[in-house]
Formats: structure tokens, C-alpha cells, sequence
């Protein structure tokens, strides 16, 4: 089962992204598309309208987002929060916890469709 693809927010590391599209990852970065300083909702809304799921260190700020949503049985993509423990400028950190993810959900583990999950 191929993983959905994925939006990083620009808070998450681009070099990472850019790491995980070399190795084949459907993923893009918020910058890449024009997203540079775009209000958070506007970001969630940008993933569902192009079935993506976010991929943010940001929870703070999609946590409520992504429960009003689900809340509502609004349906979304879903998305990823990259704990805390995993510094901004790991960029293998960032790799390892997306590729991680992307390969449990290929083995049909984890899928987040309405809801979220926390990457370490």
C-alpha cells in the first residue's frame, strides 16, 4: 500500500524533505509551493484540497485544528506532529521518523485519515 502524500510545514526541515523526495517520498515542503507564512488554516485547508497530510512541529496550533475537523466528521487526510524531542536541524532525525512512518503505514499500521499521530 503506497502512503498518501505529505505536506511539511515550513517549520519542519527542508532538507529533510528534500532527503525523503531523493529516496522517492511523496512529499513536499510548505515553501516549495508557495506556502511561506501562510496562517495555519490555510495550510490544512491547502493538504485537504490536495490530499496531503501535514507534517508539522507545530501542535500548538494544529492540535485544535485538526480536532475541530474531526470534531465536525469533517473528513481530512490527517496529519503528523514531529515531537519536540526530535531538534529542528536533525535532519536524519526528521527521516528516520517520517520514513519510519511511511513504512508502518505500508504495512497497513498506520493510517491517520481523520485524525493525527506524533512521529519520533
Amino acid at each position: 500500500m503506497a502512503a498518501p502524500g505529505l505536506l511539511f510545514d515550513e517549520h519542519v526541515n527542508v532538507t529533510a524533505c528534500r532527503q525523503l523526495q531523493a529516496e522517492g517520498a511523496d512529499v513536499v515542503h510548505a515553501l516549495e509551493v508557495g506556502l511561506g507564512s501562510t496562517p495555519d488554516p490555510d495550510i490544512l485547508r491547502w493538504a485537504i484540497e490536495h490530499d496531503r497530510i501535514v507534517v508539522t512541529r507545530n501542535y500548538q496550533d494544529f492540535a485544535p485544528l485538526v480536532q475541530s475537523l474531526a470534531g465536525r466528521g469533517m473528513p481530512f487526510p490527517g496529519a503528523l506532529f514531529l515531537s519536540t524531542s526530535i531538534r529542528q536541524n536533525d535532519v536524519g532525525a526528521h527521516v528516520r521518523a517520517v520514513r519510519g512512518w511511511i513504512e508502518a503505514y505500508s504495512a497497513g499500521d498506520r493510517s491517520v485519515t481523520g485524525s493525527f499521530a506524533w512521529l519520533f
